[in-house]
């Protein structure tokens, strides 16, 4: 019975921090930068790339 409890604090908790970041505004989060952009596109396209180029 303690962990059906202890699984619903867990669920209203989690609850709770999607509502707050749902509420936060733009600047709150901050800003998506060229570095990001860059960041994101060697990390999701050059390096899967280049590893699949590896592996043959």
């Amino acid at each position: 019975m303690l962990e059906q409890e202890h699984v619903k604090d867990l669920a209203q908790d989690l609850e709770d921090r999607i509502d707050r970041i749902q509420n936060l505004g733009d600047a709150e989060l901050g800003t998506f930068t060229r570095l990001d952009w860059l960041i994101l596109v060697v990390f999701a396209i050059v390096l899967p790339v280049i590893a699949m180029v590896m592996a043959r």
